[in-house]
């Protein structure tokens, strides 16, 4: 099959098939807008009904190894503190993206 055969029937089948595929995909986007993968690099979305969802996802060390940063900051280390103010930093970008995205998207309020 060459490349104008191809094309003829992809286009035949998006004249077929498509509104129905899109329909499918857009049904199942939305059905789990509010759930997260570990796995698919998404670790911020927003539900349809407007709520912020962030994922973290942590080795057993790493999450040891901050709490034990904060634990630390706390008892007034504050190479610790600097160091859990770092982490802080990256999650607040995290969250400043989710907002920026919605207003991007014109979702926000």
């Amino acid at each position: 099959m060459d490349a104008v055969e191809l094309d003829a029937k992809w286009t035949l089948f998006l004249e077929n098939e498509g509104v129905m595929l899109e329909r499918d995909i857009y049904d199942h986007l939305q059905d789990t807008a509010h759930l997260f993968d570990v796995h698919d690099g998404i670790h911020a979305k927003w539900s349809p009904e407007g709520t912020l969802g962030l994922l973290l996802v942590f080795r057993e060390e790493e999450a040891n190894s901050l709490f034990e940063a904060f634990r630390a900051a706390i008892e007034g280390v504050q190479e610790a503190g600097e160091a859990f103010a770092v982490w802080t930093t990256s999650l607040m970008g995290l969250l400043r993206q989710a907002l920026t995205q919605q207003w991007a998207d014109g979702t926000g309020d």
